[in-house]
C-alpha cells in the first residue's frame, strides 16, 4: 500500500484522517480464528533421522578444488556424452557396464593389454566405458572371456543377444588422439593377423575397424577431435554388414555427442563446478566433506544416470515422461533425481514404487514414502558397491518432496528409514539455505 504525503491532503488534520482510514480498513479485514495455528510444512524436528545431518552439505564442510576432484568431475561429465543403449536403438534395453578411466585404473576392464600401453604412451587423460545389450546379461563372470579383450568386463552376453561396447577417451591433443587411435587399432589387429581382416566403414571412413570372418564381432577405433572413440560390437550371426551398419550407427549417435562437448584442458578441469546444478547439496550425505568421485558422488544428466542402471528401457521412459533433468548420488548417501514440477515428481515416485515387488515397512513420520525389500544384498556385479548410494541394498525407501525423488537403502531396516527421514528433512531445509 502506498501512503500519500500529507502535506497534499491539507496538514496534520488531512494525515489523522487517513491514518483513522488506514486503521479501520485493517481492522474491518480481521476476524477471530478459533482453535491453534499449525505450520504448513511437516515439523522436521520431529522426524526420527538419528546420527544422519539434515543440513546441506555446502552450509557444514567448503569444497576445495584439486587435481584429484577435478579428474572425477570430468569423467562425470564426460558420462553425460557417451551414448547409452536406447540412444542408438531401442532394443537395446540393458545397461550391462559402465567404469570411470584413468592412467591408474579402468583401462584393463575392457582395453586390450595391448591397447593400454598406447593409452598410457600418448598420455591419455580420462576416459568413459559402458555397454548395452538387447538383453540382460548374467552377473556370472565368464571364464573363457579373452584376456586380450573384455568389453563387458568378463560378463557373457546371451547367444541370442546383440551387445555392445563403447569407450570414450579424451588426450592432451587432437594429434595425439590421432596416434592412439591408429596404434589402438593396429594392436589389436596384430594379435591374429593371419585371421583378421580390415574394414572399411563406409560412412566413418576415417575409422579404422577389423573382424575375424566366421566371428560375430567387430573392433574399431577412431579419433574425433581431442578424443578416441573405441566399439566393439557382437550378435549372433558373423555377418559383416550387419555389424559395419551396427558399427555406423553407435558412432553417429556418439559423434554427435562429442560435438557438443568441447575438451578440457588440465586448467578446466581444475575448475570444473562440484554442483553446478545445486543436487549434491540436497541428496543425503553422511560424510563431512565433499568427496567427488565419478561414480559415487556426482551430478549427472539422464543420460548419465542411465549408464548405472541395468533396465534402461523402463527408466528412460520414467525419466522422460517426467522431465527428469538431473540427478545426483553421494558416497554411502542417496540417489536424487529432479523432475519437471511437483506433479510430475509424484508421477515419478508412483512408477518407482509401483514396481516394487516385496514392500515392507516405511517410516510412520515421512509422507510419501515406500519401501521394499529387495533382496540383492549386495549386487555381485557393481563396481565400487562398498561405496554406492545402494551398495547394501537389502531395504530400499523412495520418497519425494517438491520437484524431487529421493531413493535410500541399507541393510537394516530401521537404518533405512532414518535415511528417508534424513533425506526428507534436507529436501526441506535446503530451500531455505
Amino acid at each position: 500500500m502506498r501512503i500519500l504525503n500529507a502535506r497534499r491532503l491539507g496538514g496534520r488534520t488531512a494525515f489523522s484522517a487517513l491514518v483513522l482510514l488506514v486503521t479501520t480498513a485493517i481492522l474491518a479485514g480481521c476476524g477471530t480464528v478459533e482453535g491453534k495455528p499449525e505450520a504448513g510444512e511437516l515439523d522436521i524436528r520431529k522426524l526420527s533421522v538419528g546420527k544422519y545431518p539434515i543440513d546441506p552439505l555446502d552450509v557444514r564442510a567448503l569444497y576445495i578444488h584439486s587435481p584429484s576432484s577435478g579428474l572425477d568431475l570430468a569423467i562425470g561429465r564426460l558420462a553425460d556424452a557417451v551414448v547409452t543403449g536406447p540412444d542408438v536403438d531401442q532394443s537395446f534395453s540393458h545397461g550391462v557396464l559402465s567404469e570411470a578411466m584413468d592412467v591408474s585404473v579402468g583401462l584393463g576392464l575392457v582395453l586390450s593389454h595391448t591397447a593400454e600401453p598406447v593409452a598410457e604412451r600418448n598420455n591419455m587423460m580420462f576416459g568413459y566405458t559402458a555397454s548395452a545389450s538387447t538383453k540382460p546379461i548374467s552377473d556370472v563372470r565368464d571364464p573363457e572371456s579373452s584376456l586380450v579383450f573384455s568389453p563387458f568386463g568378463h560378463m557373457k552376453p546371451a547367444a541370442d543377444a546383440t551387445s555392445f561396447n563403447i569407450t570414450v577417451l579424451q588426450f592432451p591433443d587432437q594429434q595425439r588422439a590421432l596416434t592412439a587411435a591408429e596404434q589402438m587399432e593396429a594392436a589389436d589387429f596384430d594379435v591374429a593377423p593371419d585371421q583378421n581382416q580390415r574394414v572399411t566403414l563406409d560412412k566413418e571412413p576415417a575409422a579404422k575397424a577389423h573382424w575375424r570372418p566366421g566371428v560375430p564381432t567387430m573392433g574399431t577405433s577412431m579419433a574425433h577431435g581431442q578424443y578416441v572413440v573405441t566399439v566393439f560390437v557382437q550378435q549372433p550371426n558373423p555377418e559383416v554388414v550387419s555389424l559395419k551398419s551396427l558399427t555406423e550407427k553407435i558412432l553417429a549417435a556418439q559423434l554427435l555427442l562429442l560435438d557438443q562437448l568441447p575438451a578440457l584442458s588440465p586448467r578446466d578441469m581444475l575448475r570444473l563446478d562440484y554442483d553446478p546444478q545445486a543436487m549434491l547439496r540436497r541428496t543425503l550425505h553422511p560424510v563431512t566433506f565433499p568427496y567427488p568421485h565419478a561414480e559415487n558422488e556426482v551430478t549427472r544428466t539422464p543420460r548419465g544416470f542411465l549408464h548405472n542402471v541395468e533396465d534402461q528401457a523402463k527408466w528412460k521412459t520414467l525419466l522422460d515422461d517426467n522431465g527428469v533433468d538431473s540427478t545426483a548420488t553421494t558416497r554411502n548417501g542417496a540417489l536424487l533425481l529432479r523432475a519437471r514440477d511437483d506433479k510430475a515428481a509424484a508421477a515419478l515416485w508412483s512408477g518407482i514404487t509401483s514396481a516394487a515387488t516385496t514392500p515392507t515397512d516405511k517410516p510412520s513420520d515421512v509422507p510419501d514414502t515406500a519401501c521394499e525389500e529387495t533382496g540383492n544384498n549386495p549386487k555381485p556385479h557393481r563396481i565400487d558397491q562398498e561405496e554406492a548410494w545402494d551398495r547394501s541394498d537389502r531395504f530400499v525407501c523412495t520418497l519425494h518432496y517438491n520437484r524431487y525423488v529421493a531413493r535410500v537403502a541399507g541393510t537394516q531396516l530401521a537404518d533405512v528409514s532414518q535415511r528417508a527421514a534424513a533425506q526428507y528433512a534436507l529436501l526441506v531445509t535446503s530451500q531455505y539455505t
